[in-house]
């Protein structure tokens, strides 16, 4: 058994709830992507912690998707040796209750991509330690937020670029 599927099977008997399947891309290159739901993030994080104490938090994507908003980690475990266990957390937030627990003190890491999730998508982060803005200037509206495809969203009036993304999705 590999150390992915050894490790999904721990998972599955830990977190039930959780959707967990690995996958390989063209290059033969495996990763395994777990989905949990917003009540069990914290605990599985704190549980990734204890399986890795050394487990590198590499990045984390918000993603508006209709009615919710994804964040998804990016994870590798087991590193030392090699090749390490290559992870996918995600999990999901409906857009009229924007909430996650910070993590922040399992993975200090964690907290940069939690303000930028704050400010670019309006995920609350409650008990972060920090919420100051990182990317957006002070003087940005406030409840508007760039990543956001719905109506809190960069309003028509507010682009000023002609390549700004968001106009070359509409088609403009």
């Amino acid at each position: 058994m590999s150390k992915e599927e050894e490790f999904v099977e721990i998972v599955k008997q830990k977190f039930p709830e959780a959707n967990v399947e690995i996958k390989e891309n063209k290059w033969g290159r495996r990763r395994v992507w777990i989905s949990v739901p917003r009540e069990s993030f914290r605990d599985f994080m704190k549980f990734l912690k204890e399986y890795d104490e050394d487990a590198h938090y590499s990045i984390a994507i918000e993603e508006d998707v209709g009615d919710a908003i994804d964040f998804s980690i990016h994870l590798l475990l087991k590193y030392e040796d090699t090749p390490a266990i290559s992870l996918i957390v995600k999990t999901s937030v409906p857009k009229d209750d924007p909430v996650l627990p910070d993590i922040s003190d399992i993975f200090p890491i964690s907290l940069q991509f939690e303000r930028e999730a704050m400010e670019m998508i309006g995920i609350d982060f409650e008990n972060a330690p920090d919420k100051r803005r990182l990317f957006l200037p002070d003087d940005f509206p406030e409840g508007i937020y760039p990543l956001r495809l719905d109506d809190k969203g960069i309003p028509e009036e507010m682009v000023k670029n002609a390549g700004h993304p968001y106009l070359l999705r509409r088609g403009k």
